[in-house]
């Protein structure tokens, strides 16, 4: 049986406004593309009616007025309520239909696991934090207890509702054109298994997956204004690895889906460490979570510590060892950052994770870093922060790809 704790379900209704920016250009004139812009535009709140949809996406009145209508008959787009007007009669308010279902969510950590309910209007319903240590489970038997679990929360949060689609993050890289992990280090038993596959069977859904932290990239993205880009997200935990967005948020996958990991780069050839990837000197082996925990226990200190909450709690307490362990690690970090600005440039690099959401010691030395290696023209207008969504940024990235893989063009027959 799964460890767990935390059983009660908590709201999202703090979350900031989630976008979903179209990535076509308009005006558009394919009716299926046509069709899933105006729903992306319903369902993330940009329009509401079909005039700021005749604003937005450059279509005339009587071509969204057509889309609007077909949409309406498949059950698709609904009426809920009206916008007052100044003058005029007042308009009615758009939303995605209740009866297209429900959003399930697994947002699946090494160590912490986050399982969610969402509806089709990118609202968060309700979340569960659970500790489940991955690599204790066989990949059945996680995805078998998540998936009762998602579907019980379902049944809490709107009795009666059935589930559309079901969206998960992994700590691992994903094989683009099969869709299976290939050699995920923290996870070993899941090499080439085909949880899309098993989680559809036990879901009776759709379902998409992608590596966590391009999931949480897509996340930060999506509560930021769209000129804000590119993005690099960086997640520190049990791993370290980078999340690309690119314009109209894009994950930048690369070609086979290694694009952004830079956990398993060595960035100093004199360091010879083992990874558990099997190469040395990885900045994973180094300044991951793990890696600071294994240097602090082997200074001898008074009382060995097992877990980042433990680490957080020496550093809340002024422990000089762990100060300087996590201050080595900002700076290694920081360094593997700095290369990738050079090469990318992006607008904002978004640094999460539990160590880095707790305490300042972290982000400060890896803001030091980026800012002392970048060169001048790629860190201008650089900005480098934590997380405004925090340990829900992977949530929020599932809802995004959720949405937008049920809203698609392939999905929409006109």
């Amino acid at each position: 049986m799964l460890k767990k704790r935390e059983q009660t379900i908590s709201k999202g209704n703090d979350l900031p406004p989630i976008h979903l920016y179209p990535a076509q250009p308009l005006p558009l004139e394919d009716p299926d593309i046509t069709l899933s812009v105006i729903c992306k535009l319903i369902a993330s709140g940009q329009a509401d009616n079909k005039a700021s949809l005749g604003r937005l996406t450059g279509l005339s009145r009587t071509t969204v007025s057509s889309r609007v209508e077909y949409l309406e008959r498949k059950g698709i787009v609904a009426s809920e309520g009206v916008i007052a007007a100044k003058r005029g009669r007042p308009a009615s308010r758009l939303v995605i239909s209740a009866d297209l279902g429900l959003l399930a969510i697994g947002d699946i950590g090494a160590e912490h696991t986050i399982i969610a309910i969402a509806d089709m209007n990118l609202r968060l319903l309700g979340y569960r934090r659970m500790h489940i240590k991955l690599s204790e489970h066989e990949p059945d038997e996680l995805l078998e207890q998540v998936g009762l679990d998602m579907k019980s929360m379902a049944q809490e949060l709107r009795p009666g509702a059935h589930l559309c689609h079901c969206a998960l993050a992994f700590p691992g890289r994903i094989d683009n054109k099969i869709r299976r992990f290939f050699r995920p280090p923290i996870m070993p038993a899941w090499d080439m298994y085909n949880a899309q596959k098993k989680m559809s069977t036990i879901m009776g859904c759709s379902v998409s997956l992608d590596n966590d932290v391009n999931v949480r990239a897509l996340g930060e993205a999506a509560v930021l204004p769209g000129n804000e880009r590119p993005i690099v997200a960086v997640k520190i935990a049990t791993g370290i690895g980078a999340g690309i967005i690119c314009a109209r948020d894009r994950i930048l996958h690369g070609y086979d889906g290694s694009a952004g990991e830079i956990g398993h780069t060595c960035f100093d050839p004199n360091n010879t460490r083992p990874c558990r990837c099997g190469m040395t000197g990885c900045l994973e082996a180094n300044a991951a979570v793990p890696a600071i925990i294994e240097a602090y226990n082997s200074c001898g200190p008074q009382q060995r510590i097992e877990s980042v909450e433990d680490l957080i709690d020496c550093l809340r307490s002024g422990d000089a060892i762990a100060h300087e362990l996590v201050v080595a690690a900002g700076s290694s970090v920081g360094q593997a950052i700095a290369y990738v600005c050079n090469i990318l440039n992006p607008r904002r690099v978004i640094v999460s994770g539990l160590l880095v959401d707790s305490c300042d010691e972290l982000l400060t030395q890896i803001r030091t870093s980026v800012y002392g290696l970048t060169r001048p023209l790629a860190s201008r207008n650089l900005v480098v922060e934590r997380s405004s969504i925090g340990p829900l940024a992977g949530v929020v990235g599932c809802m995004v790809k959720g949405v937008s893989e049920t809203l698609s063009p392939e999905a929409m027959a006109w």
